[in-house]
Parts: C-alpha cells; sequence; structure tokens
C-alpha cells in the first residue's frame, strides 16, 4: 500500500466536500472544548469520512444520527483513550526538565507510548465500524494487525497527524480547514485498501 497514494485520494475526497467538511470541523473543534461532546465528535468525523469515501452524499441530517447512535461506543472509546494520553502528557510535562538518566529513559518511554497510543487510535474508527464484532479489544486487536501488515502507511500517516496536532496547539486553522477530516479518510482510505488486499 502506498501512504502516499492514500493521502492523495483522501485529499480528492476532501476537496470535493470541502464546505461541509468545514463547517462540521469547526463543529468537531467546538465539541471539544465542551469535552463532553468530544468523543463523539471524533466519531461522528469518522463516520462521515467513511460516507465520503464511498462518495455518498452527507449533511446535518446524518451528522446528527452518527452523533446519537456513536455516543455511547464513544465514550466507552474515549475513557481509557483519554486516561492514556492524559497520564502520559502529565508525566512528560511534569517530569521534564528533572535531571538525570533514569528519567531521561523514562521521558523516551513515556513519549513513546503516547506515540504508540496515538498510533494504534488513528485506525480505530475505520475499523470499528467495518467490523461486525465492535468490542473494544477486537478493534484495538485489529489496529495492532493494521500495523503488523502495513507499518509503512502506520508511520506515515501517524507522522502527518503529529505534524497537524502540532500546528493546532498554535493555530486552529489546520482544524478549521478541515485538514483533521483529511486525516480521518486518510485512516478511512488506508483500512479500506488494506480489507480490500485481504479479501481472497
Amino acid at each position: 500500500m502506498n501512504p502516499f497514494a492514500v493521502l492523495a485520494f483522501a485529499g480528492r475526497r476532501t476537496w470535493d466536500e470541502w464546505l461541509s467538511i468545514v463547517v462540521l470541523s469547526a463543529l468537531w473543534l467546538l465539541a471539544q472544548v465542551l469535552v463532553v461532546t468530544g468523543p463523539p465528535a471524533t466519531a461522528t468525523l469518522f463516520a462521515m469520512a467513511r460516507a465520503t469515501h464511498d462518495g455518498v452524499y452527507w449533511g446535518a441530517a446524518d451528522a446528527w444520527v452518527a452523533f446519537r447512535t456513536l455516543f455511547w461506543p464513544a465514550w466507552r472509546w474515549g475513557l481509557p483513550y483519554l486516561l492514556v494520553i492524559g497520564i502520559s502528557v502529565y508525566n512528560l510535562s511534569v517530569y521534564w526538565n528533572v535531571p538525570g538518566a533514569t528519567w531521561t529513559a523514562l521521558r523516551v518511554v513515556w513519549l513513546l507510548v503516547l506515540l504508540a497510543w496515538l498510533g494504534l487510535n488513528l485506525f480505530f474508527w475505520p475499523l470499528y465500524l467495518s467490523a461486525d464484532n465492535r468490542s473494544l479489544r477486537n478493534t484495538w486487536a485489529n489496529c495492532g494487525r493494521f500495523w503488523l501488515l502495513h507499518p509503512a502507511t502506520g508511520f506515515v500517516l501517524l507522522g502527518v497527524a503529529v505534524v497537524v496536532g502540532v500546528a493546532a496547539v498554535s493555530t486552529l486553522l489546520p482544524v478549521v480547514l478541515g485538514v483533521v477530516f483529511w486525516l480521518c479518510l486518510s485512516a478511512e482510505t488506508a483500512v479500506r485498501r488494506s480489507l480490500a488486499l485481504l479479501k481472497p
């Protein structure tokens, strides 16, 4: 699988529906500020990316249905997801300047755990929405299998996600312009192509 072809395909699809995507991305950002709506909004973003991948037109009503349908599944995913992120970020921020080889090693471990967790969950919703068995355990296991099968694609998309995340810290422009949606659509495209390769 060519990760750059995946990104290019997702870019073309995103451009086709850029107006709806910009509006949805702005609502997604607002949902993160409200906290309670954060994980369901993220799941909705991936659900709409799935529809965009298939060339299916979607509007506000479709996004609202996805939001309501995925609200509780999103929080079952969101609690452990946010817990690991919170612990990792807390440890890195509090102990970042503590001297000593042991603390340096611990910072490396925390950073690697954070990146691995982000990389694993980048493909969570595309695999969740594609599966018959939608348990957390099964979906995370499928995420691990995806990484084993397509490490290059995983690392490229994770790298793009990190760049987008760093840019979003200083400016909200990437979010408002729909770059986060493009990233969701890239993950969806990668998973679809992976599943297609597995079919006999």
